[in-house]
């Protein structure tokens, strides 16, 4: 499995649950976002995700709920982004100085 199907199949697999509004909306992202922007690391693929979301709450015009649900999406990416990275052994400092970093552009 490769691309948003392995993605997805990580959330899904993620404990506890996502509540089922905030599960949909992640995986509302990971189905938006360009495959090619998602990486070869599951740490790559979350951090990504997470700067989409924000992007994205930040562009659309929605009503509070949908900006929050996307505000919600992209906390999520992140903190699953610093999961992945001890899943995967990645030293997280430099995971968060490019996320910073991508995020401040």
């Amino acid at each position: 499995m490769s691309g948003p199907g392995r993605v997805v199949a990580w959330l899904r697999a993620r404990t506890p649950e996502a509540p089922q509004l905030l599960a949909e909306r992640l995986e509302r992202h990971v189905r938006a976002i360009p495959e090619e922007r998602l990486g070869t690391t599951m740490t790559e693929a979350m951090g990504a995700l997470g700067l989409a979301a924000l992007e994205v709450s930040l562009e659309r015009g929605e009503t509070a709920d949908e900006c929050a649900l996307d505000l919600l999406a992209a906390d999520a990416f992140v903190t699953y982004a610093f999961e992945a990275a001890a899943e995967e052994g990645v030293d997280v400092t430099p995971v968060a100085q490019e996320l910073l970093s991508r995020a401040a552009r």
